[in-house]
């Protein structure tokens, strides 16, 4: 009785030792903020036959960029560090709807959400096919680059796996 309680002790503090020394670091508290292109952007004039552009204020030191080629809409998030590349939709993609998801842990930015049109096969000569659904495309910031990932919006808890994406991505990397 006397080596079973003995045991039964020695499991549990051994137990209690590997728990604290998977502890190391305090879980991280990630949370979400949002940004309404919609509200947050300023428009600007193309110069020297360039198109024009808007930059779009977001957290933690970050602009996004939207611009323009042939015929796509580029949404890049960019700080003093760099540029990171987030979606790329149709020129008639009516961004001013959109919502733009910044995932961030411990209060700082490191990933984006953002919802847009999923596409069809273009015809011969076209650069995007019909719209044929909406999806989530999930694009890390500053550190977390190689995160990129995508998810169709007629998911079931669509958003909440994009944010496990992201989320994933921190903890992978920390």
């Amino acid at each position: 009785m006397k080596l079973k309680a003995f045991i039964l002790a020695a499991i549990a503090i051994a137990c209690f030792a590997v728990s604290i020394s998977a502890q190391g670091k305090p879980a991280p508290k990630f949370t979400s903020v949002y940004t309404s292109l919609k509200t947050t952007c300023r428009d600007f004039d193309g110069s020297n036959g360039s198109d024009g552009y808007s930059i779009c204020k977001g957290p933690g030191g970050y602009t996004v960029r939207i611009y323009y080629s042939a015929a796509s809409t580029h949404f890049n998030a960019e700080r003093k560090d760099g540029s990171f590349p987030i979606a790329t939709a149709s020129f008639g993609f009516i961004w001013e709807k959109t919502k733009l998801e910044w995932r961030l842990a411990n209060g700082k930015p490191f990933a984006v959400i953002i919802r847009i049109p999923k596409y069809g096969e273009p015809a011969d000569g076209e650069y995007y096919g019909k719209v044929n659904g909406q999806e989530l495309v999930v694009a890390g910031l500053s550190g977390f680059e190689d995160l990129r990932t995508k998810v169709d919006a007629k998911t079931a808890g669509a958003n909440a796996l994009a944010r496990e994406a992201a989320d994933s991505a921190y903890l992978s990397k920390n």
